[in-house]
Parts: C-alpha cells; sequence; structure tokens
C-alpha cells in the first residue's frame, strides 16, 4: 500500500484517509476469514481424529460457529469493493 501512497502523495488527504480505511477494512476482512479458516479446521480435525468425539463434534454443530465473522466477512468485502473504486477513480 504504500505504494499507492506514494502515487497519491501530493493529492488531498481526504486519497489517504480512504488508503487508511481500505487497510482498516482489509484487517477486518483477514480477520474474519481466519476465524472461519480456524472453524473449518476444527471440524475437519474433529471427523479425522483416531477416536471421533461425539460431544467435540456436536460441539461444533451447536456452537453456531463462526456466523457472526461471516456476516462481518460480507461486510468489510462490500466495504472493500467501495472503497477500491474510490481509490481507482482518484489515480
Amino acid at each position: 500500500m504504500d505504494t499507492l501512497r506514494a502515487r497519491l502523495a501530493g493529492r488531498a488527504a481526504r486519497e489517504h484517509v480512504v488508503l487508511d480505511f481500505l487497510d482498516d477494512d482489509l484487517e477486518q476482512a483477514r480477520g474474519a476469514l481466519a476465524a472461519i479458516a480456524t472453524y473449518v479446521a476444527s471440524i475437519d480435525a474433529a471427523l479425522t481424529d483416531e477416536e471421533p468425539s461425539q460431544q467435540r463434534i456436536l460441539s461444533l454443530a451447536l456452537g453456531g460457529g463462526p456466523i457472526d465473522r461471516i456476516e462481518r466477512l460480507g461486510a468489510a468485502l462490500a466495504s472493500v469493493r467501495r472503497r477500491l473504486a474510490q481509490v481507482a477513480a482518484r489515480m
């Protein structure tokens, strides 16, 4: 992102604020993806365990998993797309 910041140097501070928000949105998306990946890995581990545990599998099923993270991911990606369009328009 430093290269993009340099390219937009000398422009209004607004361009740099958009990049800051874009960076924040990307961080939120990364965090949500990591939580989802961890949940999927936990499911995989539970199903491939040498002695599968009914309790562990049931807790993964009933725990809801990262449902809230999936919603956050959707919102973060929508924001990323919007901000990318803003950055592209300012280039």
